[in-house]
């Protein structure tokens, strides 16, 4: 009798011990034991230092304009310290290096109701790119869905707190091993998990209208992570 109980307690004592390890290695774990830089500024209000604009051309495929070759599109463009688009045509203005662990922050305003999207986990440079779709269409802002070929699961409002065109809104994807999380307006309005592929370039689309992008930094960067551009 004094063996078995012996065994059982034993048995619970390692239950414990493993459990205690799961958590800490799991969902629950403090974000900022590993990971404790502050926000990096990504956008200098003057150019587009660290950003490609990569836009469709007539024939529907995708151009990517590097530094000195920025000033041949005008889809993207700087103003009043703002990152801006004109909506047309479509394609998006991307970030130079890629990211998967990170908190991605900017302020987006619209001046009529429409449609734009952050896309993260970006691998390669298309009109439509395989990724993830953190939504900025006004009825669905914080919306987050897969687009070309990428998976993952959930990603439906839970909320709604976008504020109407004219106003500026406070926008942040929050991503950890997969898992995607939304909040606008200090409001949590998506959440997403099992992201495939969940590393890549972070992206701000041009779709249909104007739109104006300040205040963009990001957090937990990793900047040992590169992609090489496909030829």
């Amino acid at each position: 009798m004094k063996l078995r109980l012996a065994i059982v307690l034993l048995a619970v004592a390692v239950l414990v011990v493993v459990a205690a390890q799961i958590q800490r290695s799991g969902d629950y774990r403090d974000p900022d034991w590993m990971y404790d830089e502050g926000w990096t500024t990504l956008f200098n209000e003057k150019d587009f230092t660290g950003w490609v604009p990569v836009v469709a051309q007539p024939d529907g495929k995708a151009k990517r304009f590097r530094e000195n070759e920025v000033s041949q599109q005008e889809t993207f463009f700087i103003k009043d310290g703002k990152l801006c688009t004109t909506g047309k045509p479509n394609g998006y203005v991307r970030t130079v290096d890629v990211y998967d662990n990170f908190v991605f922050h900017v302020e987006v305003r619209f001046s009529e109701s429409g449609n734009s999207g952050v896309l993260v986990y970006v691998q390669r440079d298309e009109v439509w790119p395989k990724g993830v779709e953190c939504q900025l269409y006004q009825a669905h802002m914080g919306r987050i869905f897969p687009i070309q070929g990428a998976t993952m699961e959930g990603g439906e409002m839970i909320h709604a707190a976008a504020k109407p065109p004219g106003e500026w809104n406070t926008y942040e994807v929050y991503s950890e091993e997969g898992r995607v999380a939304t909040v606008l307006n200090g409001v949590l309005v998506g959440i997403g998990s099992n992201a495939n592929p969940r590393v890549g370039y972070v992206c701000l689309q041009s779709e249909g209208v104007p739109a104006e992008f300040r205040n963009i930094k990001v957090k937990r960067y990793t900047p040992a992570w590169h992609i090489r551009d496909e030829k």
